[in-house]
């Protein structure tokens, strides 16, 4: 099964975008060529009229603050005692209709003080979407992920003792693919420790892609992390299976082994208790 929500809530699930070295979450790269595409029509036209197009980019920021706020709002448990966190946008977490409703209504208010006709937000706003409506059409959709017991992939400990990623089925298990030399990976992975590796009805599996022993276990000593959650894919056979396309990226499985949600970039906390909530429901949304 394939995942079915990102980052953004109300974003459809998309593919990551890799350019060159780079890689950028699908719904992020269709969020920023929407803005993009509402604001340069909106310059093109208030030139054109000897105006400016502040209101425009005054409703981009309204937009995303509020959509952010929204997203707070909803996971309080996991910015109250780290409220420096909710700062940390690079991490996702917006509310993608609380954005246009907040940016749309500051638009318009925008507009009518300048005693300008509402209708001079049809140009900007068509334009957005219908690049929505392109950029759906031309990123990549999220492929479909087999399940853990059709995935034929064998992964290490420390220790050496190897398993099959299939008998990791019937318990919900939160999968990070990760590396020592990717940062967001290096940042992310003692809260997933912290907020995953405690629990007792959920497996962490921290996979290391394509790295040997001897780096990771230098690694996790030096950080002074705990090794028994993680696991050695020297290969990167599991990254293949499951078409990644950068690091970090996490897979949200539940107990049957679907997974459930697969989520690319750096995690909050906000949305591992996202993630988490889906794989332990006893009815998780599709």
């Amino acid at each position: 099964m394939s995942a079915s929500r990102g980052t953004v809530y109300g974003v459809p699930d998309l593919a990551p975008i890799r350019i060159g070295p780079l890689a950028l979450a699908g719904d992020r790269a269709l969020v920023a060529l929407v803005l993009l595409a509402g604001l340069v029509v909106a310059e093109i036209l208030a030139r054109r009229r000897g105006r400016d197009a502040d209101w425009a980019w005054s409703s981009v920021v309204v937009g995303l603050v509020v959509a952010r706020a929204v997203w707070v709002a909803l996971h309080p448990a996991s910015y109250l005692a780290r409220p420096l966190e909710i700062l940390y946008v690079w991490q996702g977490g917006f509310v993608a209709w609380a954005g246009v409703l907040a940016g749309g209504a500051w638009a318009a208010v925008q507009v009518r003080r300048r005693g300008a006709p509402i209708r001079e937000l049809l140009g900007p706003f068509g334009a957005a979407a219908g690049m929505a409506v392109a950029a759906l059409l031309v990123l990549p959709v999220a492929p479909q992920r087999p399940t853990l017991g059709a995935m034929d992939v064998s992964v290490t400990r420390l220790d050496g003792t190897a398993v099959d990623v299939a008998a990791w089925e019937g318990t919900p298990t939160v999968v990070n693919l990760w590396a020592t030399w990717c940062g967001p990976c290096r940042r992310e992975l003692p809260m997933l420790i912290e907020v995953v590796g405690g629990r007792d009805d959920v497996r962490l599996a921290l996979v290391s892609q394509s790295e040997a022993e001897a780096t990771v276990s230098d690694y996790l000593a030096r950080e002074g992390l705990a090794a028994g959650d993680v696991w050695l894919d020297r290969a990167g056979a599991l990254g293949r299976v499951v078409s990644l396309t950068g690091l970090p990226t996490t897979l949200f499985v539940d107990a049957s082994g679907s997974v459930r949600e697969v989520a690319f970039g750096e995690l909050s906390r906000a949305r591992v208790a996202e993630g988490l909530r889906r794989i332990t429901s006893p009815d998780p949304a599709p």
